[in-house]
C-alpha cells in the first residue's frame, strides 16, 4: 500500500479520536457548569451578601457540613458567649432574615440574633436548641472537604463576586496544613453585615407564630 493509501486508511481512526476527545471535553465542561445541591444552594444564597470573601464561603460550607459543634466545649462557654452578644446587638438590619437555610433541605439553619431578639425570641430556648443541635448533629470533615474542593473546581471557570480561584487557592494553602479548622468571618463581611447568629438543626427549630 502506498503512503497515500495508508493515510486514507488511518483517517477514520483519526476522526473517531477527535470525536472522542470532543466528547470528553464536553463532559468536563458540563461537569464544571453543574454543582451539587449543597453548593448550588450556597451559591444562590451568597447573592444576598455581595461583600462575602472566600473565608466567609469557607465558613458557610463549614457550618453546613460540621454544624456548630466546634463552638461547644461545655455549656458555660456558649452561655457566656450568647449573654455577651445578646446584650450588645441592636435592631435587625434592613431585610435581615431571622432564619437562613445553610442546606437546601433546611436540615441546618443559621438563626440571626437581631431579628430573633426583636420579636422577643426566648434566649434560653435558643441556647438549649444550639447546644442540643451541636450534640446531635453528625459532623463530617470529609463532607466539608468535598464541598470546599467542589467550590474550588467550580471557581476554575468563573468567579462569584469576590470569590475567585486565586483567593480559593491562597486560602486553601493556609488552612489545609492546619487540618481545615474553624475560621472567623472576613473583616469586609463583618463590617457589612455584623454577623450574629447560631447554627441549629432544622428539626429542633419551631417557626414563630405570626
Amino acid at each position: 500500500m502506498t503512503s497515500e493509501g495508508r493515510n486514507l486508511a488511518n483517517r477514520p481512526n483519526e476522526k473517531y479520536r477527535i470525536k472522542y476527545i470532543a466528547e470528553v471535553l464536553s463532559l468536563v465542561i458540563v461537569g464544571l457548569s453543574m454543582s451539587s445541591p449543597l453548593l448550588g444552594h450556597a451559591l444562590e444564597q451568597w447573592k444576598s451578601t455581595p461583600e462575602m470573601r472566600i473565608q466567609d464561603a469557607y465558613k458557610w460550607l463549614y457550618h453546613a457540613t460540621l454544624g456548630g459543634e466546634h463552638a461547644i466545649r461545655d455549656e458555660s462557654g456558649p452561655r457566656r458567649w450568647l449573654e455577651r452578644e445578646w446584650s450588645q446587638i441592636g435592631s435587625a438590619l434592613p431585610n435581615e432574615p431571622e432564619v437562613v437555610h445553610l442546606t437546601p433541605d433546611g436540615s441546618l439553619l443559621r438563626v440571626n440574633l437581631r431579628p430573633y431578639k426583636s420579636r422577643n425570641g426566648d434566649k434560653e430556648m435558643l441556647l438549649a436548641i444550639f447546644i442540643l443541635s451541636a450534640e446531635r448533629f453528625s459532623a463530617s470533615k470529609h463532607r466539608f472537604q468535598a464541598a470546599w474542593n467542589e467550590l474550588g473546581e467550580w471557581l476554575l471557570s468563573r468567579r462569584v463576586g469576590h470569590l475567585t480561584i486565586e483567593t480559593w487557592t491562597a486560602f486553601d494553602r493556609l488552612q489545609k496544613p492546619l487540618g481545615y479548622p474553624a475560621v472567623h468571618h472576613s473583616k469586609e463581611y463583618e463590617a457589612a453585615y455584623r454577623p450574629a447568629y447560631r447554627v441549629v438543626l432544622g428539626e429542633f427549630w419551631l417557626a414563630p407564630d405570626r
